[in-house]
């Protein structure tokens, strides 16, 4: 499983980001109210960009943002413990 930091910078008034990417990934962490990592099988930020409506087409953008790969121990900071045990959980599946 690869992990994803999804960051959106715009969102529609009254859509709640939570429930829209947990729709699409279920398996996530909620870092802030617009930032998100999904666990999710290997993939390329682009198909999930689309996924999360981010990048649909240049008439049709719902949402903007970003999204990164997090690749393996490339990771550093201080912040919740829940973070590093969910990370962690990943690199034993």
């Amino acid at each position: 499983m690869n992990v994803y930091a999804v960051v959106f910078t715009r969102s529609p008034s009254g859509m709640s980001l939570a429930e829209h990417v947990e729709g699409a990934y279920p398996d996530l962490y909620q870092m802030t109210p617009s930032t998100f990592l999904v666990r999710t099988a290997p993939t390329t930020p682009n198909q999930i960009a689309k996924k999360l409506e981010i990048k649909v087409s240049a008439e049709h953008r719902r949402f903007a943002g970003a999204v990164f790969r997090v690749s393996g121990q490339h990771y550093a900071g201080y912040t919740a413990r829940e973070l590093w045990a969910w990370l962690d959980e990943g690199d034993a599946a």
